[in-house]
């Protein structure tokens, strides 16, 4: 007939359900950062110097996974309540890995000057 529609295929998106991304926001937002902290503590304190490097590292990579994560498949926020979009993702990133590199430096150097 000529007035009748078709039914798509499309599927409408499905909003997230759960804790999960309360979970993510809340990692990449304060627990991640604290934990990075930690880690330059321990990696200043100079005990186990491969261990807490690569602890660092990862705890580093992790807050940038998971901020990915929750952009991608959890339609994540900005820390203003905006909706996020790739390109937060890309300065996010950036900002992170410039403030790990400068403050595992830092953090080396206290090491080697034992100012801890």
């Amino acid at each position: 007939m000529a007035g009748e529609q078709r039914p798509t295929n499309q599927q409408p998106e499905m909003q997230p359900s759960g804790c999960m991304p309360f979970v993510l926001r809340l990692f990449w937002m304060a627990f991640g950062n604290i934990a990075l902290l930690l880690c330059a503590a321990f990696v200043a304190k100079g005990t186990a110097p491969v261990v807490t490097n690569v602890v660092f590292f990862g705890v580093a990579i992790a807050l940038i996974v998971v901020r990915y994560i929750d952009i991608a498949w959890f339609k994540g926020d900005t820390a203003e309540g905006k909706p996020a979009t790739f390109a937060d993702w890309r300065r996010y990133a950036l900002k992170l890995t410039v403030v790990a590199v400068a403050l595992w430096a830092l953090a080396r150097t206290a090491a080697s000057h034992e100012w801890m």
